[in-house]
């Protein structure tokens, strides 16, 4: 990937060529996934309380009161959401949180393309995280350490784009890198919410602690790391007259890429309501499970929070399964596109809440549903989310335009923004319709993305599956 910067002549970031490999893959990969793994354990163990910790700890009236800032943001979300009682003003919070994860990526990419560059605005925002997780140990500072870990997330993000210039653009192995690199996530969800919500039933902020200090390490890896990863900096300060030339030699996009520009930012808002069911696992999903599932597991009572670690496992194990599937497939047939993989993966994750009506529906009374009904919503949202998300950030990053390329990267993360949004506002809805109903809803939203996923695989396959260009022979 060439990426292009203000004031900063056309250059090319990584030399694939160039670099050392170990196990097939770039040294930098290795260092991305390791970084990302410690990133997300700290980001997904401290989403596995969050929800529960301001249900049962943070809104009750002997603690909210001395939380600053919190007023005017119960204010912002009653007027966003209307959640009515506490557990539903939990659900709001923390939809509206998770949301912002996704969007503030696409400040950090703008950051990044136009002004520090990749490998700084990564560092900084990997310190404001660090800065977060450890204010979310005390209580009056909780609505501002959301904030630095919204900052922070939007910066770090990133990372993703990193991946993707580590290897030529009709490189194979870009998808399998994108893989890879979201199992370092997989792994860590395993670890962190067990972890952190054994910590948390100890004391709450114990947990995130725990976050915060898996966090740091994050940090020093990436540091240690640098040298392995495309050097995407401004070295030099030009003056205006240079800046000027640059501006002026910045390649324009093509009618071709326009059109592809739009249809990629189209997507977004599809792939949104495709996810909605695997975006759901972080909020109203564990509230409505410590109300409906058999908890108690070989006569111990098991947290909730363990379900996330239980996601994180079958997860890493289908993110593998799904990786040798095409790996085979492709050495037997001709490979499938990007896109269609991304519809038959949504088409997929459709079915996993219908798991959830159906045991919703054969046991309605509190903690009569059987954890196997949610060991089958896992397996299927897995299978499905394993081939939308990793293979969906592969087509972004391969078909958006090299001077955009950061950008649009980044806005692949919208989609996760407005999924989260939509469960913000679905899970205020636990307890004012059934449990069959609600989880009908989910499925039925994956279901219209798949639909439109897939027109738009055989619509726009020149735009979004071009076919190699081939070169005209030699004289």
């Amino acid at each position: 990937m060439t990426e292009i910067l203000p004031a900063s002549p056309v250059i090319e970031p990584f030399a694939p060529s160039r670099q050392r490999e170990l196990w097939g893959h770039p040294i930098g990969l290795w260092v991305l996934t390791l970084t990302e793994g410690w990133v997300g354990f700290s980001l997904y163990g401290m989403q596995a309380i969050l929800a529960l910790y301001l249900t049962d700890h943070l809104l009750q009236p002997d603690h909210s009161g001395h939380v600053f800032g919190l007023a005017p943001l119960e204010a912002f979300v009653s007027a966003l959401y209307a959640p009515v009682g506490p557990r539903a003003l939990a659900g709001a919070i923390t939809g509206l949180f998770l949301a912002l994860i996704y969007a503030t990526p696409l400040l950090g990419g703008f950051l990044a393309d136009r002004v520090l560059g990749q490998t700084r605005t990564i560092l900084l925002g990997a310190v404001l995280m660090t800065v977060g997780h450890f204010l979310l140990s005390f209580d009056w500072s909780f609505v501002l350490a959301l904030g630095f870990l919204l900052a922070g997330l939007g910066m770090a993000g990133g990372l993703r784009a990193q991946v993707g210039a580590l290897y030529a653009l009709d490189d194979r192995r870009r998808s399998d890198a994108y893989q890879i690199y979201m199992m370092g996530l997989q792994v860590a969800v395993i670890v962190s919410p067990i972890l952190c919500a054994s910590l948390a039933q100890i004391e709450w902020h114990w947990g995130f602690l725990a976050a915060g200090v898996g966090m740091l390490i994050g940090l020093v890896v990436y540091l240690f790391g640098r040298r392995w990863l495309p050097a995407s900096d401004l070295t030099v300060h030009l003056t205006p007259h240079d800046a000027s030339i640059s501006k002026r030699t910045r390649p324009a996009l093509t009618s071709q890429e326009k059109k592809t520009v739009w249809l990629l930012l189209a997507l977004v808002p599809v792939m949104a309501v495709g996810a909605v069911p695997n975006s759901e696992i972080f909020d109203g999903y564990l509230l409505w499970g410590r109300e409906h599932f058999q908890l108690r597991l070989l006569g111990h009572e098991m947290p909730v929070s363990d379900l996330i670690s239980l996601d994180g496992f079958i997860s890493t194990l289908c993110a593998v399964a799904v990786l040798w599937f095409w790996k085979a497939y492709s050495r037997r047939r001709q490979d499938l596109s990007e896109i269609t993989k991304v519809a038959l993966g949504t088409f997929i994750g459709a079915f996993g809440p219908l798991l959830l009506a159906l045991g919703s529906w054969i046991s309605p009374g509190l903690h009569q549903v059987s954890l196997l009904w949610g060991l089958a919503f896992h397996i299927v949202n897995d299978i499905g989310f394993s081939m939308s998300y990793a293979i969906g950030m592969a087509l972004f990053s391969r078909a958006a335009p090299v001077s955009v390329n950061t950008i649009l990267v980044a806005c692949f993360s919208l989609h996760l923004f407005l999924s989260n949004l939509l469960i913000g506002k679905l899970a205020t809805l636990l307890g004012r319709i059934s449990d069959v109903s609600f989880w009908l809803l989910h499925s039925g939203a994956a279901l219209l993305a798949a639909v439109i996923l897939g027109f738009c695989a055989l619509r726009f396959r020149d735009l979004l599956a071009p076919e190699k260009e081939t070169l005209p022979p030699a004289l």
